[in-house]
């Protein structure tokens, strides 16, 4: 059935995105994390991240994308089994259910993401990006964290359409298996 297939195509890539909030994300705890050594060259700053950084925002996108590139692994790899495949009425619902409980928590964690970056002034994501011009020796990690955040955040809105699409065809599936 072509929205069968078309469920598996956007389950991947759900996975290469999610995937890769993932990356990003734990690329960016790795730069806040090590770059306490770097060396000072003539006339730059130590590079410095708040005493108090907040990592709620990063940390939380990062454990949805991590949970729901996981979930969508499963999910594809049950798919391949003829059990799985096979449409029920009592199945397409708890699918749906399933489904939407993904959307709802890619949504709440790019609302909380975005409205706790913004909130706070030391959130890693926002103090990079409000310090990646200063002429620090950490500037262009301050760069690099300051536009994974923001690729994270974008990657993450795909990953959330492309789960919207997913349950649509659901829908669509479940619509059409009760006819």
């Amino acid at each position: 059935h072509w929205l069968s297939r078309l469920r598996s195509a956007l389950r991947l890539l759900i996975i290469v995105l999610s995937g890769a909030v993932v990356i990003m994300l734990v690329h960016t705890l790795e730069i806040y994390r090590g770059n306490k050594y770097l060396d000072l060259r003539n006339g730059e700053l130590p590079m410095t991240w708040p005493a108090h950084t907040n990592l709620a925002p990063t940390l939380i996108l990062f454990a949805i994308a991590a949970a729901n590139f996981l979930a969508s692994v499963a999910i594809l790899t049950l798919s391949f089994t003829r059990s799985f495949r096979r449409p029920m009425r009592s199945r397409d619902i708890y699918r749906i259910v399933a489904g939407s409980f993904g959307v709802v928590l890619w949504v709440t964690a790019l609302v909380v993401f975005n409205l706790l970056d913004k909130a706070s002034k030391a959130s890693l994501g926002r103090y990079a990006c409000t310090n990646r011009n200063v002429m620090s020796n950490g500037r262009f990690q301050y760069r690099a964290v300051c536009e994974e955040q923001g690729v994270a955040f974008y990657l993450a809105i795909g990953a959330a359409s492309a789960e919207v699409f997913t349950l649509i065809t659901l829908a669509v599936s479940a619509i059409i298996s009760a006819k």
